[in-house]
């Protein structure tokens, strides 16, 4: 019988068949692609905000796309593991939103292993807090603000709604990881250097506040790996065994990339998710 380390008996063969998405989804290349020329189009706008400084890492850069006096707020945290994209191909989530009158901010943050698993944390964490200090100075709402995320980002933006002090009006994490023990086998690991101890602390799943907490929406795409689903259940058990309110979707047909288009599309339940989490109907 092997002793190897296993994560809820899983190898780390089948960890990487479980939590490799871009090895899972072979045309995740043609959709970046995509979303990076529709994006540079998006940062034209001249109402745009760029890469306004939320810290002195080079990569602690906001943009802000406004919508107007007293409009509501949809802050986006990106993906890439944590290691790798940026929120600059991700300007194509802002003009469904800008168009029913949500302000959008895409924030940045370091990778690792340029900086460490804590220190992006606080990367993210500083864009909120610029946020609510300075989204006012553009017509921000702070009373309505809420963060999301996708794959790495929807970890970052669980983390931060179960912080005790937080002023988020909502999160909405899009294929998330809750329980980051599983990445310790993961191929992965060697730039984010989890260890255990690190692994239990950063989790959401062992961050759930006992007191008043934001409501949450968490989704996925249905073609996810089995393991994406099973994070997602789990994580949305132990929000709701505290009395919090969360909210669980698939978007069907979607995998791990392509779910981030159905947050952009105004015809998904995704999309009026997101509007209900911040009061617009």
């Amino acid at each position: 019988m092997s002793d190897a380390p296993r994560y809820r008996g899983m190898d780390a063969a089948e960890i990487e068949r479980q939590y490799n998405f871009r090895a899972m989804v072979p045309g995740h290349g043609a959709v970046i692609a995509r979303w990076t020329e529709d994006s540079t189009a998006a940062r034209r706008s001249p109402n745009a905000l760029l890469d306004i400084p939320t810290g002195p890492h080079p990569r602690q850069r906001l943009d802000l796309f406004p919508a107007g006096d007293g409009a509501p707020l949809l802050a986006f945290v990106h993906g890439g593991y944590w290691r790798a994209l940026s929120k600059d191909i991700f300007a194509v989530l802002a003009a469904p939103f800008v168009a029913r009158g949500v302000s959008v901010a895409l924030i940045g943050y370091g990778l690792c292993p340029d900086v460490t698993f804590e220190t992006l944390i606080g990367h993210v964490r500083g864009g909120v807090d610029w946020l609510f200090e300075h989204g006012a100075e553009h017509g921000v709402d702070p009373t309505r603000i809420v963060l999301s995320g996708h794959s790495a980002g929807g970890h970052l933006t669980a983390l931060l709604a179960s912080e005790s002090d937080s002023r988020l009006a909502g999160g909405l994490c899009l294929s998330g990881i809750y329980d980051l023990e599983a990445l310790r086998l993961f191929s992965g690991n060697v730039d984010l250097k989890l260890d255990g101890p690190t692994a239990q602390r950063l989790s959401p799943l062992n961050r759930v506040p006992e007191g008043t907490a934001p409501p949450l929406v968490l989704a996925l795409g249905g073609e996810e790996s089995p393991e994406m689903h099973r994070q997602q259940a789990d994580y949305a058990a132990a929000w709701m065994q505290r009395g919090h309110e969360v909210r669980t979707l698939v978007e069907p047909d979607a995998d791990h990339f392509t779910a981030v288009d159905r947050l952009a599309d105004p015809s998904t339940p995704l999309f009026a998710a997101a509007l209900d989490l911040l009061g617009v109907r």
